[in-house]
């Protein structure tokens, strides 16, 4: 009972300070120009459903969405990729993979 109690007790401390997963190496130096930027690394990976799309699955666990379409030099599934983007929040998609995001910047690992 005492370690359970611990355990709590250090996931809100550090929730209180915002601790998040450690950033990926080829994101340290992002720094963030609004809320909505991110720095995503991950694979490209082909989805069968709704006619079949590319999105990139970050190593966050999340599936992001690219607005319009994964540019044609990524599509290769299992491509490690490095993607600033910008998270769009006020848009929908029939994917309904991950958020969808507009990407500022897309490079290969």
């Amino acid at each position: 009972m005492r370690h359970g109690i611990w355990f709590v007790g250090a996931v809100a401390i550090l929730a209180a300070f915002g601790c998040s997963a450690p950033t990926a190496p080829d994101c340290v130096g992002f720094t963030p120009t609004s809320p909505e930027m991110i720095c995503v690394t991950g694979s490209a990976r082909y989805f069968g459903i709704e006619g079949g799309f590319w999105a990139v699955g970050g190593d966050d666990g999340k599936t992001y969405d690219p607005l319009g379409a994964l540019p044609a030099a990524f599509r290769h599934d299992g491509l490690r990729v490095r993607l600033l983007a910008r998270v769009r929040n006020d848009l929908v998609s029939f994917h309904m993979a991950g958020p969808i995001v507009e990407i500022i910047e897309i490079r290969r690992l």
